[in-house]
């Protein structure tokens, strides 16, 4: 159901068109329609031992904010209205279609029961005065008004974000009174109305609000509940400017290394050691300001993906340098073998010895070539690296939002 606006977020209050007779003084008016000479007792509720009081609901919301995933809840300023009608209250004496009584009168009748199911804190507001509202129609209608502001708990999904769409919920709900006393329902028209300049930091309000009822089952009874979803889509641009595009720049920092010379280990080292510790405070950082969940959130495969190119890079370095001195070791293995003859001892044994062996000139050239071969080699590393990395990388950032901003998010709208 779509949101509806309005205006203004204050309460009309209506102005009495009629004066009360000369005969009736007011007093003497609210005292006869529910003082104690009324007979009018506030612990009882409408209808008493008949059909249940019929209570329809609306809330205007002045305010929607402070969405926190760590504690998963959220923070709203709203005006809630509650209309039933109580027939003690229906008068004929006065003039006026409505009277607007000043909030200390709510003591002295009946009110619904209503509390918030999945609330977590809530308080009033009086500054400069209770900022409640109760008016009476003839006919014993009751229009009560109260401003509140509430934290409300929002279980959250995060394996998309910061792709996601989060549902919050806000359940009305009877604490009392069972579904014989009292049923809750929202009203016909325009029942959640958003404030005109409403913002939040990091979502956008979805227009469409499911309304829909929780009737809940106890062991007490069964208890009138009704219910509205906000569709809040994250907006990820503070994700971008502050994890992606830093994480992307230090993975493509890493692969300079490519083009520095492979004897210049130092700076190869120092560079990819100093990338892979950036990368790591980067991937901490990220997971600062969300809680502790078991499974995996889209940021946190890129993240790792881009601590593994990192640590890959670091890594392809020190192939580089260990087949560029593999030619050392080629050498020493194949004059060793030349070095090895067999002995003959007297009693016909064999056994391995050293003889005095004269390289031939040739051999000084044949290790150049050996060494020339292996730096090659490992210079062609370096080569495809250049290639492959970039390459690979890009082939990833494809997938990745491909699957996450597309296909997820197409699938997410599908169920909402």
């Amino acid at each position: 159901m779509g949101r509806h606006k309005l205006g203004s977020c204050k309460e009309e209050i209506k102005s009495p068109s009629r004066t009360v007779p000369s005969s009736q003084s007011p007093s003497d008016f609210l005292d006869k329609l529910m003082g104690k000479r009324s007979g009018y007792d506030a612990r009882i509720r409408p209808n008493f031992k008949g059909p249940p009081v019929n209570v329809t609901c609306n809330i205007f919301i002045n305010s929607f904010g402070s969405i926190t995933e760590t504690t998963m809840d959220y923070r709203l300023n709203v005006f809630l209205r509650q209309k039933w009608n109580d027939p003690r209250l229906a008068y004929q004496e006065y003039p006026d279609n409505s009277l607007d009584l000043d909030p200390s009168m709510l003591d002295s009748i009946w009110k619904p029961d209503l509390f918030f199911a999945n609330e977590k804190g809530a308080n009033f507001h009086e500054v400069t005065t209770d900022n409640k509202l109760l008016r009476i129609f003839q006919d014993g209608s009751v229009l009560y008004s109260i401003r509140l502001t509430l934290i409300l708990s929002c279980p959250m999904d995060l394996k998309n974000f910061p792709m996601d769409i989060q549902t919050c919920t806000m359940q009305l709900e009877s604490f009392g009174y069972t579904m014989n006393d009292l049923i809750f329902e929202w009203l016909a028209e325009n029942p959640v109305q958003v404030a005109d300049d409403l913002t939040l930091p990091q979502f956008v309000l979805k227009d469409e609000q499911d309304l829909g009822y929780c009737t809940k089952h106890y062991n007490t009874g069964k208890f009138t509940c009704i219910e509205v979803k906000f569709h809040l889509e994250r907006q990820m641009g503070y994700y971008l400017i502050q994890m992606y595009i830093p994480s992307l720049l230090i993975v493509i920092l890493s692969w300079v290394s490519f083009w520095i010379n492979m004897d210049a280990a130092p700076a190869r080292v120092g560079l990819g050691i100093t990338t892979v510790l950036t990368m790591t405070t980067q991937s901490s950082g990220s997971r600062a300001s969300l809680p502790k969940v078991s499974y995996v959130k889209a940021i946190d495969i890129w993240m790792a993906v881009c601590l593994l190119f990192v640590f890959a890079a670091l890594l392809e370095y020190a192939a580089v340098n260990f087949v560029s001195r593999q030619h050392k070791e080629f050498i020493r293995l194949r004059k060793k073998r030349r070095r090895q003859r067999i002995v003959s001892t007297k009693d016909g044994t064999v056994v391995e010895g050293a003889t005095i062996f004269n390289p031939p000139v040739s051999t000084m050239y044949d290790g150049e070539a050996v060494r020339k071969r292996f730096v090659d080699r490992a210079k062609r590393i370096d080569t495809i690296s250049r290639a492959v990395f970039p390459l690979s990388f890009l082939f990833f950032n494809i997938f990745y939002w491909i699957t996450y901003k597309v296909l997820r998010h197409e699938d997410i709208h599908a169920n909402l």
